[in-house]
């Protein structure tokens, strides 16, 4: 059986990675006025990696973005550590840091959405639209004519 012929390169499933992580990494940057940048750790953890031959791509990201992402629901106190280190980080007084994490188990923490806004820049930005058609339609007629045959 022949292998599969993805519909879009392997060239393009890279810069879409490349695309994705850079527009990624812009809106942790730019969630005024709390942006979700203390250490810079989540940021330089931003990367893709292709997978199944190339024809998925995975995200990779520091596994607390998903709390900067989609928030975090009071009720639940986070790891005293992780705050002591953002508080160092952000030049806060150690003193402070017990009664940010009662906060946060009152409150809870506001989403950011960043992965869908992502999403959304690059599904409805016209630019990168237009950048990964023309490969898909390019493969897609390529793919039509290897797999033609005379009846």
């Amino acid at each position: 059986m022949a292998k599969k012929q993805p519909i879009i390169s392997e060239k393009n499933m890279k810069e879409f990675g490349r695309d994705y992580v850079k527009i990624l990494g812009r809106f942790l940057l730019s969630n005024k006025p709390f942006a979700k940048v203390a250490s810079g750790a989540l940021l330089n953890s931003l990367d893709y990696r292709l997978i199944n031959d190339f024809t998925e791509i995975q995200i990779i990201a520091n596994d607390y973005i998903k709390y900067v992402d989609k928030g975090r629901r009071p009720g639940k106190y986070p790891p005293i550590r992780a705050i002591s280190q953002w508080a160092s980080i952000k030049g806060i007084p150690q003193s402070a840091v017990f009664p940010i994490a009662r906060n946060i188990f009152k409150f809870g923490i506001k989403p950011t959405n960043v992965i869908q806004k992502t999403v959304k820049e690059i599904t409805t930005s016209k630019t990168l639209q237009r950048k990964y058609e023309q490969d898909g339609v390019d493969n897609l007629i390529k793919m039509i004519n290897d797999n033609y045959k005379y009846i």
